[in-house]
């Protein structure tokens, strides 16, 4: 019964330690996704496509940055420290937000103009 029980308990802490991995993992996967559709786009429709969503994406990051400045710039009262560590942290994710939108604008108006150029050849 000891035994079971030890068995169990380890298969669970390894089940728990390895969820963790996953998550942090699920970035780095939709990156090679994007990463893999910007290589594979090869016609101007399929240029067009991948622009238009790494537009949508830039634009969603630049909002939700715009979100968090907002609400890094409302009080609600409490103590003065916590608010500007909270203010700070909220204000620095804002900040990773827009450079992320700001590469994904860049690759966008990349493709974009390949796009272009393709259709034009």
């Amino acid at each position: 019964m000891k035994l079971k029980k030890t068995i169990a308990v380890g298969i669970l802490g390894l089940g728990l330690a390895t969820a963790n991995l996953y998550a942090l993992d699920t970035n780095e996967r939709i990156e090679l996704l994007e990463a893999a559709m910007i290589e594979q786009a090869s016609t101007p429709a399929q240029k067009s496509a991948v622009s238009e969503y790494l537009a949508s994406v830039a634009k969603e990051k630049t909002e939700l940055a715009q979100a968090l400045r907002e609400r890094a710039n409302v009080t609600r009262g409490g103590k003065i420290v916590a608010q500007n560590n909270e203010k700070k942290e909220l204000i620095r994710r804002a900040e990773a937000l827009e450079k992320e939108a700001q590469k994904y604008k860049n690759v966008s108006m990349g493709l974009a103009a390949e796009g272009k150029q393709v259709a034009s050849n």
